[in-house]
This record gives structure tokens, sequence and C-alpha cells, in this order.
């Protein structure tokens, strides 16, 4: 009984132990760091009472991106297998549906840094396998350069059709926290004064003033305006609304649609990819459409569907790359990458031309 049980606690040690060699065979860990110059304002002044000249310029830092990450992703053969990886790639395989083997493939990416002064955190957690006749994904994608956050998991059929072509059918179910289309400032302001807002929200606090045009002896009055700690933040109403009310604006949103609550909807997939690959030629398209949408969770009345009027929407993702060498001296390529879920929106296009002298 005991050898029995020692043969089974063996086989059981050996199994587990070559799943996780085929789990994390090919696969890379890596970390990057990049840093370059940031568009900087041009130059402001401020003149005093004795014409002295102060520089009041606001200075971008660089922009930066520290980046880390896990992954096991199968390289198509127009991509360098020998190239470091750095986190500025695009990958086709996390929205194509077909991958140069069949199989498990995984990308766990954490990026930190800073455009134009503003910092940011980015996540991308994807994991799929991918079977002849069927796969099943799953994502979590938080970007905030262009305020998207959600969780997808989606399950399709395949039909391979001839060796380059394959449609894919099925269901995504996503999970998101923001209200996206919905806008609580303007709703506010369709029911209250702009000022409100800062007395209600804020507790900024206003003074009347008036003053003389000397050239023209007319009387004008505008406003002082003082934070909840009562110190002057703004001379005028103008200034006020120009450098300190769209900070309260931004604030107001994120707080109300904070307390909105979590959605989840279940969406119709359909999905067209094609894959062609020659040395000198190879093209790698692929389109994901989904029409249909149904709200499993959440306030109807702050979903999507609700924002636009209807319940069917088209969101979608597509891509491709392309290249030709032309001869052995001239050669193009072009790659492009857009998505579109609710009113989000990310894309990149690139194109290009090498010619060898």
């Amino acid at each position: 009984m005991k050898k029995i049980l020692l043969l089974l606690l063996l086989f059981s040690y050996n199994t587990q132990a070559q799943l996780l060699k085929d789990i994390f065979k090919y696969s890379t860990v890596y970390g990057a760091y990049s840093q370059s110059n940031s568009i900087q304002p041009n130059k402001t002044f401020y003149v005093t009472q004795s014409s002295e000249l102060i520089e009041t310029t606001q200075r971008n830092p660089a922009d930066e991106i520290k980046t880390f990450g896990f992954r096991k992703l199968a390289h198509f053969g127009y991509e360098d297998k020998d190239r470091f990886y750095d986190g500025e790639e695009q990958n086709n395989s996390l929205n194509s549906n077909i991958g140069n083997v069949k199989g498990l493939e995984y990308l766990f990416e954490y990026q930190d840094g800073k455009q134009q002064g503003r910092e940011f955190k980015n996540k991308q957690f994807f994991v799929r396998y991918l079977a002849k006749w069927w796969l099943v994904k799953a994502e979590y994608n938080k970007n905030e350069l262009v305020d998207i956050d959600y969780k997808s998991a989606d399950l399709r059929f395949r039909i391979p059709i001839g060796k380059k072509l394959s449609l894919s059918i099925g269901a995504m179910y996503r999970t998101y926290d923001k209200a996206y289309g919905h806008n609580p400032i303007q709703k506010y302001l369709e029911e209250n004064p702009w000022w409100s807002l800062s007395y209600n929200y804020f507790n900024h606090t206003d003074q009347a003033y008036s003053y003389e045009n000397l050239s023209t002896g007319e009387i004008g009055y505008d406003y002082f305006w003082y934070n909840a700690e009562g110190q002057l933040i703004s001379n005028s109403d103008l200034d006020y609304r120009n450098n300190i009310y769209g900070q309260l604006v931004n604030r107001y949103n994120k707080e109300q649609l904070a307390q909105i609550g979590n959605f989840a909807d279940l969406s119709s997939v359909f999905a067209l990819d094609f894959y062609h690959y020659r040395n000198n030629f190879w093209v790698h398209s692929y389109i994901n459409i989904l029409p249909h949408h149904k709200l499993l969770q959440g306030e109807k009345k702050y979903s999507y569907g609700n924002f636009i009027g209807k319940d069917n929407w088209l969101d979608y993702s597509f891509g491709g790359v392309f290249g030709i060498k032309i001869n052995n001296k001239l050669g193009l390529f072009s790659e492009i990458t857009m998505q579109k879920y609710w009113d989000r929106e990310i894309k990149v296009i690139k194109a290009g031309i090498n010619f060898k002298l």
C-alpha cells in the first residue's frame, strides 16, 4: 500500500512539474526605463512695479516610463525574435484571434510614468488559450492616458477558412467601474448656476469689489475668490473660471462617477483574421466587432446604452501589419492598431520606407 501511495505521489509530482515547465517554457521576464524631453510651453514673465522682470514659466518635467513585464507570446514571422522588450511594442497577438502556435499565451505588464507633467499607471494582463476550433481569453486593461479601465472574458468558436483566414464567433463579458459617456457636471449646470458648485461642494467664497477705469472713468465690478481656508486664490471671476474652476469640475466628476457603481455587459463578438507571410511580403490583419450588448449589472440610467439612446452600438478593434521588400534596397512597412470601446479610443498608426544606400 505504501509503495502505491509513493508511486501516486511521484506521478503527481512529475505531472505538476511538467505542467509548470510547459506553462513557463519560452516565457520572458523584462524591465525597462526610458526618459525623454517633454514639450515645454512658451516662456511667460511678470513685471513688478519697479520694472523687475521675473520669469513665471511652468516647466514640464521630463517624460519617463518604467515598465515591468512577464510574457509568453509566440512570434510571428515578421517579428524580430532577438529584440529586447521595452514595453513599447505593439503586440498584434493581443487583439488577433490567431497565433503562431496553438496553446497557452499570456502577458502581464505594468507601466508607471509621466507624460507632459501628468503621472499615469497602466496595467495590461492577458491570458489566452488557442485551439483549432475554439479559443478562450481573459484580459484586464487599465490605460490612464486614455482613461479606460475594464476586465473582459470571452469564449469563441473558430472556423479556419483555408490556411490564411480564420473566422471566430462568440460572446464577451466585460466589467467596468466608469459610467462611460456620462458627464455629471453637465447635468449639474443644467439645473444650477456655475458658482453654486464652488459654494456648495468646495466651500469657496467670493467677495465683490468695484474698480474705476482711469481712462474713461467707468466703474466696474468683479469678485475676489477665497478657498475653504480663507486664502485668496483669484482676483476676478474670469481668472477663477480659467485657472481654478476646471480643477473643481474634474474633482466633482470623479467623485460623482465613483458613487454610481459597477457595470457589466454581455456582448456578441464576430472576428476575422488574415495572416500571410513570406520573406519579402507579409500581411497580418484582424478585426473584432461587438454589435449587440446586454446590460447585466449596474443602473440602466447611467449605462452607456442609455447615454446614446439605444442598447446596440458598435464597439470594435482592428489592426494589422504590412511589409514588403521591393528589392534588396527598398522596403515599405505600415502598422495600425485601433480600438473603440464605449466612448474611449486607442489609436496607433505607423508607416515608413527603408532605402539602403
